[in-house]
C-alpha cells in the first residue's frame, strides 16, 4: 500500500478552489483504489490540527511569512493568493513520518524543502502545477506581490541558511501540467525531466442528478430571465468584471456570480460597476459556498448559460461542470481552457481582451432563429459526451501509474 503525502499550501473546505477540489478528489479516489493518502497543509484560513473525513487524515501546521511588518489585512491577502511561507512543523513532520511518494501541490519554500527531505529518504518527489507558473499574466504577478511591497524581507538569508533558492521544479522527479502549453514550455526548459499532462476531473453525476433544489426561489431570481452563471473565485484573475458589462448589453438577463472574495477591492469594484449602471435587481452575489453545497450543481442546472471570463486560467474544473449538468459552456481562449474547449464544437471560446468579443459569442449563441438553437443544442450534445473523459476514477489510476513508474526509477541501482 503506497502511503502518499498531498502537500498543499492551504487546505480549508470553508475556501474552496480548484486546488482543493483536485487535492481532494484524488485523495478520495486513491483511498478507494488502495492508497493510504494523507493532505499535509498549513493553517492558512483555518486553525492547526489534524482531522479525519471520510477516512482522509488531514493535518494542518503552523507557518509564517517572513515579511515585517506584515498587518493582518496582508497576511489575509497572502493566505488567499501567493503566498510563500514557512512551515517548519510541515517539514518536521514529513522528515520523520514513512511516506512512499511525496506529492507537491504548491510552488515556493513548501515544495523546494519537501522535495530535499524526500531525496534524503530517497523517495520520488513530484509536483502538480494548478497556479499555471508558466502562464501568468505580467499584470497579474505584480497584484499577487502588492502584500509585500516596501516590507523588510528577511526569507533571503533564511532561504541561502537552508538552501531553498532557485525554481522548485528543478528538484522534482516529475511535473504534471493540466494544460498543454505549459506542458510543451517545461519540457523546453528541463529536456531531460518527466512532464506529463493530466487534466484534472470530474464527479459528473452530482452534476448530472442535482438535488430538488429551486435556486431561482432561493436567491429570489424571476423566472423569465435568462441566468447567466459564473461560479469562480471573485479575483480580479477571474475577470467578473466583463459579465457585469455583458449585462449592460442584453436585455431579460440575470448575472449569479458564485465564489470566495479573495480579491476584497475587487468584488467593490464589481459592486460599483452594478450601481452605476443600475443593475442591482438583474444581480446576485453569492460569496461563497461550501464544496458539496446542493446549490452549486443547481446553479449551473438552471443557468442558460454558464460564462468562464478568466484572463488567465490553468485549467477550468467549473467548465466540465457546466457540461456534466447540460449547460452551455462560453469561455476565455486563455490556458487550459483551450485544451478542453473546441470552439463551436462542446463550447464557444472569445478573446478577454477584447470588448466586443464576449458580446459576439453570446449573440452567436442566443440567435433568435434555428441556427441559434440548433448551436445550443449541438453545443450541449457534443460536451455531454465529451466530459465521460474527465471522470476521476481514470486520472487517478494514471496518476497512481506515474508513483509506481518513479518508484521503480529510484529502486534502480
Amino acid at each position: 500500500m503506497l502511503k502518499v503525502a498531498h502537500i498543499v499550501r492551504r487546505f480549508v473546505f470553508e475556501e474552496w478552489g480548484g486546488t482543493e477540489t483536485v487535492v481532494w478528489n484524488t485523495a478520495l479516489h486513491q483511498l478507494q483504489q488502495g492508497l493510504q493518502p494523507e493532505i499535509l497543509a498549513t493553517a492558512a484560513l483555518g486553525q492547526p490540527g489534524t482531522e479525519t473525513r471520510d477516512g482522509i487524515v488531514i493535518r494542518r501546521f503552523p507557518y509564517h511569512y517572513p515579511y515585517l511588518p506584515l498587518p493582518p489585512h496582508d497576511r489575509l491577502a497572502l493566505d488567499k493568493k501567493g503566498g510563500n511561507p514557512y512551515a517548519p512543523q510541515l517539514w518536521r513532520h514529513l522528515a520523520e513520518n514513512h511516506y512512499d511518494i511525496c506529492h507537491c501541490h504548491c510552488a515556493g519554500r513548501l515544495a523546494t524543502f519537501s522535495a530535499a527531505i524526500a531525496h534524503h529518504h530517497r523517495i520520488p518527489c513530484l509536483i502538480s502545477i494548478h497556479g499555471g507558473a508558466a502562464d501568468v499574466p505580467k499584470q497579474e504577478l505584480e497584484l499577487m506581490l502588492k502584500p509585500v511591497r516596501h516590507k523588510f524581507h528577511y526569507g533571503g538569508l533564511i532561504d541561502r541558511i537552508l538552501r531553498l533558492s532557485g525554481d522548485p521544479i528543478a528538484r522534482m522527479d516529475a511535473v504534471i501540467c493540466i494544460s498543454h502549453t505549459e506542458q510543451q514550455r517545461l519540457q523546453q526548459r528541463f529536456p531531460n525531466k518527466t512532464i506529463r499532462y493530466l487534466p484534472n476531473g470530474i464527479s459528473a453525476k452530482r452534476f448530472r442528478q442535482p438535488d430538488s433544489i429551486s435556486l431561482r426561489q432561493t436567491l429570489h431570481i424571476p423566472a423569465d430571465r435568462r441566468l447567466i452563471v459564473c461560479i469562480s473565485r471573485i479575483d480580479y484573475q477571474k475577470n467578473q468584471r466583463a459579465l457585469v458589462r455583458l449585462l449592460q448589453q442584453t436585455a431579460d438577463t440575470h448575472l449569479l456570480l458564485i465564489g470566495p472574495i479573495t480579491a476584497p477591492w475587487y468584488a467593490d469594484a464589481i459592486r460599483a460597476d452594478v450601481d452605476d449602471a443600475h443593475l442591482q435587481q438583474r444581480f446576485t452575489l453569492v460569496p461563497g459556498l461550501p464544496h458539496d453545497d446542493p446549490l452549486l450543481p443547481a446553479a449551473l442546472h438552471d443557468a442558460d448559460t454558464f460564462i468562464l471570463p478568466s484572463l488567465h486560467e490553468p485549467f477550468g474544473i467549473v467548465a466540465l461542470e457546466a457540461w456534466a449538468a447540460g449547460t452551455p459552456v462560453i469561455a476565455a481562449n486563455v490556458g487550459g481552457l483551450r485544451d478542453i474547449i473546441r470552439d463551436g464544437h462542446n463550447g464557444l471560446l472569445f478573446d478577454p481582451t477584447q470588448p466586443d468579443s464576449l458580446l459576439d459569442a453570446w449573440n452567436r449563441l442566443h440567435r433568435n432563429d434555428d441556427h441559434g438553437g440548433q448551436l445550443r443544442q449541438r453545443l450541449v450534445a457534443q460536451a455531454t459526451q465529451d466530459v465521460a473523459a474527465y471522470e476521476w476514477p481514470a486520472l487517478v489510476r494514471q496518476l497512481t501509474q506515474l508513483y509506481h513508474d518513479l518508484r521503480s526509477h529510484h529502486a534502480t541501482p
